[in-house]
């Protein structure tokens, strides 16, 4: 499973973090659906395994990822209207990516308990690197940190922000947020690839 974590997070990233908006306070909702996304999925699947429902469970899981994202989509009209309005159509590609990865990369499934944890584990990383993401580009693109609160988008100023600026403004953007995933990639290979190189060399002694 580990040689396929890569894809679960690029999928994760592209669907979760390039296509919206860099505003922390986007952030914030989008990692909650994809967390709320992941997890029912995990407990639906397991559900129709019980149930001996296998020949369906790509669709049965398909159609309670939607149901969810709905769901959860009316929750936030409800909470923050305008971070609803902007968002719009995103909510449902966080929910895209978990089908695919699920529906491709199968593999024995573990315990229902154990599922959970290793889902859990791997979506905190995952949380943790995308809000991340996001404040760098609410800070270095706007000059801002904000949140979703009741019915609005609360917004903090912060004096060293490069929002005047053509390179502080191009990373609030799409290509921008490809270059910093792109860099974090290259930083993950990178180390990734020097730990493999130790490991061998410490084996070959």
């Amino acid at each position: 499973m580990k040689d396929r974590t890569i894809y679960f997070y690029l999928a994760a990233v592209l669907t979760v973090v390039v296509p919206v908006p860099g505003r922390l306070a986007f952030g914030l909702l989008m990692v909650v659906a994809f967390n709320v996304q992941v997890l029912t999925g995990v407990l639906v699947g397991h559900l129709t395994e019980r149930l001996h429902l296998d020949d369906l469970k790509n669709v049965i899981v398909s159609v309670e990822l939607v149901a969810v994202t709905i769901l959860f989509k009316q929750l936030v009209i409800f909470f923050c209207p305008v971070a609803a309005l902007t968002l719009g159509f995103s909510f449902y590609l966080p929910a895209l990516a978990s089908a695919i990865i699920e529906f491709s990369y199968k593999y024995a499934a573990p315990s229902l308990a154990a599922d959970m944890k290793e889902k859990a584990l791997r979506n905190a990383v995952f949380s943790a690197v995308a809000l991340g993401i996001y404040l760098v580009r609410d800070i270095v693109g706007f000059g801002t940190v904000t949140f979703p609160v009741w019915r609005r988008i609360a917004v903090a100023h912060v004096p060293f922000g490069a929002r005047t600026t053509a390179a502080g403004a191009f990373f609030a953007t799409i290509p921008g947020a490809f270059v910093l995933v792109a860099v974090l990639l290259a930083l993950y290979l990178l180390v990734t690839g020097q730990f493999a190189a130790l490991r061998r060399a410490g084996g070959g002694r």
